[in-house]
């Protein structure tokens, strides 16, 4: 044999044996990774939502995506899930306002106490004027608004019952992150906190805190109910949830990609009605074992929402931007909301 010709077969065959005992990249490596965050339970019903959701987009034509669930608080709190997926971290999460506005201050604002007052009212408001509105502060900041829904409404948490806003006086209340809650909790004289969310239950046991702010979900999924038994349905702000995506991820994708992203989740309507029964559910289990729920007369809630109401031009202030336009914006919506519901 020529031996050119000889060493040239050896190389091609070191080459065929080198290739074949390569790792063979699988087919995951190949699709648009995916991952999903929100801090959910399977007694919502926002955890089915999310699994749904997770299965659309992975059944999407030809199967572009690698998507991954972790919607069970595996990552952490709320405010932790929105600053991964700010960093690109994760792709899409569902995250309350309370996070959202420390990127974007001016959404703040909506969670002012008493600034809407009904679930019927909620919805009109952000269908109608402010999700266009909303969607483009997000989109300077690199997040896209995939869908918006009210899932319950905040209240008090207490170890001693709390019926009328001078019962909190003096009291070492948690305020959230929100720059609303924190007026809010200041206003009712109380002596304001800020405690991560993950500390509450241990504040509470060490008597760092005696009540505090916060939405029933997350009042009773949390544990705290165990440790702070009267709840006072205040209903002083809606906890409206984000379903947000990674911009710079979101805008790598085809048109039809992103319309399969987009339509993924229910709407704002089918996916509030579900959080609200289970609002209702868990606080009416939750009542007939440990906790005392309290329902404000007319009277009392008048109490309350006076106070609410004073602190609306506070919180434009401190926050500044564009925040007086979103409040005006929202006082126009529930001027239209009024004069349809009086027109019928």
């Amino acid at each position: 044999m020529n031996v050119g010709i000889g060493r040239f077969i050896v190389r091609r065959f070191a080459i065929i044996v080198m290739l074949a005992v390569l790792p063979v990249p699988s087919m995951a490596a190949d699709k648009i990774p995916m991952t999903i965050a929100a801090f959910s339970t399977p007694a919502l019903a926002s955890d089915q939502f999310y699994r749904n959701m997770g299965a659309y987009i992975a059944d999407a034509p030809d199967e572009p995506f690698d998507v991954k669930l972790l919607v069970r608080g595996e990552l952490g709190s709320d405010e932790a899930h929105f600053y991964a997926l700010r960093r690109g971290r994760i792709q899409i999460a569902g995250v309350g306002f309370q996070s959202v506005a420390t990127a974007v201050p001016e959404l703040t604002v909506l969670n002012a106490a008493y600034l809407l007052e009904s679930w019927p009212e909620v919805d009109f408001v952000y269908e109608t004027a402010v999700v266009p509105f909303i969607n483009a502060l997000l989109a300077e900041h690199g997040i896209v608004g995939l869908r918006l829904f009210g899932a319950a409404w905040h209240g008090i948490y207490a170890k001693t019952p709390i019926y009328v806003p001078t019962d909190a006086v003096g009291r070492r209340f948690r305020a959230l992150i929100d720059p609303a809650s924190q007026l809010f909790v200041r206003a009712l004289g109380a002596d304001t906190f800020q405690v991560a969310s993950t500390e509450v239950v241990t504040a509470l046991q060490t008597g760092l805190i005696e009540a505090g702010e916060t939405n029933s979900h997350v009042y009773n999924i949390t544990g705290t109910s165990n440790d702070a038994p009267f709840f006072t349905r205040t209903r002083n702000t809606p906890t409206v949830i984000a379903i947000l995506a990674n911009k710079p991820w979101f805008d790598e994708l085809t048109p039809a990609q992103q319309q399969r992203v987009m339509t993924a989740h229910p709407s704002m309507v089918e996916s509030g009605t579900a959080l609200r029964a289970d609002e209702e559910r868990l606080l009416a289990e939750a009542a007939a074992s440990h906790v005392t729920v309290i329902e404000p007369t007319t009277e009392q809630l008048a109490l309350w929402r006076a106070v609410g109401l004073s602190t609306h031009q506070a919180l434009i202030d401190e926050v500044g931007g564009r925040a007086q336009e979103l409040y005006d914006m929202v006082m126009a919506a529930k001027a239209d909301f009024r004069a349809l519901n009086a027109a019928n």
